[in-house]
């Protein structure tokens, strides 16, 4: 007969590599070091303890079925082994199996004894089964995914998709953690195993790790197809094509938001009385319609969006009191009030976020504690103050911009670890940032942008992969170079703005789709073309500007409904002007700013409550009259002068601290007053 001790070594040589399987073994050395009277009974306690997560006397008890006495007993027998820990920080007696060692015994048992291992899985099941609280659900659909997999697999997927849109995020963090244990040793296959990797990715996308998931997401859609679960295959196209997004491949992530589409369509069409697939149907024409708004087709994402607003209307309408079709309507509005922004209707757009914040503030006071409804409350928020922004109401925006910072703050401090949530305190910084540089406060501004700077940076740095991280640290670039060029610094405001650049160059050759990419390089090379002229260098200053206004002219022929490049192309042009103007090529600088003028005119008339649009049309007009004079026609030049000074002056009497309304009033007032001055002189 081998001796104990060298068997034991033979076989922990063995399992060399398996860190489980080793401290499986050390505890079953530990075991036979005992009387042999107690091990029968210490083994099955041991079974007990490591099926579950964290037991106590009470769970011993349950699940051996044995008496209070004898469960009392195995408890404190346990206490004894050294692979037994005290249970985090809960109160009580509850103690755990150190981690290795429970998920090595529990693949031994389920490998050597599997009908053991789901009898005692089931019966753990059974101790939760009639707790609703979160810890509670979790720990039920952990051991019923043992114990049943077929039954837990749609457990878990009505669990996943309720906590969606009103589990704290804590809570489907954890239960992702939980999961993850699961998947780690490997005892969940089938539909178990697609739903419980669906919810991990969930989990981490909320977090935004998205584009951290691609093998996570094609080996969940390889596994939904093979057990022929098509709500399934709906919702893995889903998260591939979040994570195909996340890493800048929209015609990707098209294709997959398609597909999900079409088995959405064909599922709610087969039932349309099931609430479930309508709600999968919105979710998927909302992702369609994502794609759409990014490559800048304005129309057809609004028709999506509107598709999915319709079918949510319908959830809400059927049933008024479920918090989480409520949220996804709040949802739909920020997305059509988007479009509508995008396209220059800022009324309807305000409309819009304001449908979507009265939702969510209804939210945050049910629930106060919901970190994720305080965080999209914090977003809708900012989309408000981004209307009042555009229509230069700079009070009312710098307010809805600072409660949206105070409540960023509060939730990244919160939990750290969160990007989505320290990204959510950057972009707040720079909304912040936006409006103290519209009041003049350019040194406030400073400091906002440098915070916004400092966490883009670092958050771009921690995970490169993330497109949306990179834009961001570009557009945070171009802020700071912003603020220094306004400064009087345009040497300074160089570095920032060739950083923007090459970070702007690279997104937009890795998607030429993206049209929002496309947009952010042309303005990169706008403002490195005004670099490049106050440097003295004109052939640069010329390319620049050159390659801004064919990207621009291209984006707006692209779709002429969408006002932002519409507008894009018409400040290409003026930087054209004035560039031509520089070179003395008066006749062209002057076709150049006509069709600036032309552009400005038709969005300031579609649009009167815009003050963005509105002072571009001052400043068109102001660039007009002073090449019309140099080229001699005093008639026009005094209409357009008259036209930019009537233009701001009402545009200050809306926004009276608007800081640059204020000085364009002066240059205009005094060119204009010079230019009645010379005009007897030259008739």
């Amino acid at each position: 007969m081998a001796d104990p001790i060298t068997e034991f070594v033979e076989r922990l040589a063995n399992a060399r590599g398996d860190p489980y399987a080793q401290a499986a073994l050390s505890a079953e050395f530990a075991l036979t070091a005992r009387p042999e009277a107690e091990r029968g009974a210490l083994r099955e306690a041991l079974d007990a303890a490591a099926v579950l997560r964290w037991y106590d006397a009470g769970l011993l008890t349950h699940l051996l079925d044995i008496s209070a006495e004898e469960g009392a007993d195995r408890f404190l027998r346990l206490d004894s082994m050294p692979f037994i820990e005290r249970y985090g920080s809960r109160e009580g007696e509850l103690r755990n199996l150190h981690e290795s060692t429970r998920l090595g015994w529990r693949k031994r048992l389920a490998a050597e004894a599997a009908d053991r291992f789901r009898h005692l899985s089931s019966r753990a099941a059974a101790c939760f089964a009639e707790d609703d609280s979160p810890a509670g659900r979790i720990e039920w659909i952990y051991h019923l995914l043992n114990a049943d997999p077929d039954r837990a697999a749609s457990e878990l997927e009505t669990l996943d998709r309720e906590w969606a849109s009103r589990a704290h995020p804590e809570d489907r963090y954890a239960l992702a953690t939980a999961l993850k244990e699961l998947e780690q040793t490997r005892l969940v296959q089938g539909r178990a195993r697609v739903r419980a990797l669906l919810a991990i990715g969930w989990a981490q996308s909320s977090r935004d790790e998205t584009a951290q998931l691609m093998d996570l997401a094609n080996q969940t859609l390889q596994l939904a197809r093979s057990v022929a679960d098509q709500r399934a295959e709906a919702d893995a196209e889903c998260l591939l094509g979040d994570v195909l997004r996340a890493r800048g491949k929209l015609v990707e992530a098209q294709a997959a938001f398609g597909e999900s589409l079409a088995i959405s369509k064909r599922l709610a069409d087969n039932d349309p009385d099931n609430a479930g697939w309508q709600d999968d149907l919105a979710s998927a024409q909302c992702r369609v319609g994502d794609v759409l708004h990014a490559q800048g087709k304005l129309s057809e994402a609004f028709a999506a969006f509107g598709k999915c607003l319709t079918v949510l209307e319908g959830l809400v309408r059927r049933e008024p009191g479920k918090t989480a079709w409520q949220r996804e309507l709040a949802l739909s509005q920020v997305r059509v009030g988007g479009v509508l922004q995008a396209q220059g209707k800022l009324g309807k757009a305000q409309a819009a976020f304001g449908a979507c914040l009265a939702i969510y503030r209804k939210l945050a006071e049910h629930d106060p504690k919901n970190a994720a409804w305080q965080h999209e409350m914090a977003l809708a928020q900012r989309r408000v103050g981004d209307a009042w922004l555009a229509q230069g109401k700079l009070s009312e925006a710098k307010a809805a911009f600072v409660d949206n910072l105070v409540i960023s703050r509060r939730l990244a401090e919160r939990d750290p670890s969160n990007a989505d949530w320290q990204r959510d305190i950057a972009v707040a910084q720079c909304r912040v940032g936006d409006v103290l540089q519209a009041q003049g406060k350019l040194g406030e501004a400073l400091v906002a942008y440098e915070e916004y700077l400092v966490i883009s940076r670092r958050l771009a740095e921690f995970d490169p992969s993330n497109v949306d991280r990179q834009r961001e640290l570009a557009v945070a670039l171009s802020r700071m170079g912003d603020v220094l060029k306004a400064q009087g610094k345009p040497s300074e405001a160089g570095a920032p703005f060739g950083e923007n650049l090459a970070i702007s160059r690279r997104l937009a050759e890795q998607d030429p789709s993206n049209a929002l990419w496309q947009r952010e390089l042309a303005v990169a090379q706008c403002r490195m073309g005004d670099v490049f002229q106050a440097q003295g260098k004109p052939a640069e200053s010329a390319e620049a500007f050159g390659e801004n206004l064919a990207i621009s002219r291209r984006l707006a022929e692209q779709d002429p409904s969408n006002a932002g490049c519409q507008r894009d192309l018409a400040v290409a042009l003026s930087w054209m002007g004035d560039m031509l103007q520089t070179q003395g090529k008066l006749p062209e600088a002057q076709a150049s700013w006509e069709e600036c003028l032309a552009i400005s005119r038709q969005l300031a008339e579609q649009d009167p409550s815009n003050a963005d649009w509105q002072r571009d049309l001052a400043v068109a007009c102001l660039k007009a009259a002073r090449i019309d004079s140099r080229l001699g026609d005093q008639a026009s030049a005094l209409r357009r002068f008259e036209e930019s000074s009537r233009i701001l002056a009402e545009l200050l009497k809306a926004s009276p601290d608007f800081a640059q309304g204020i000085a364009d009033k002066a240059i205009v007032d005094q060119e204009w007053a010079q230019c009645r001055a010379q005009t007897p002189k030259v008739q």
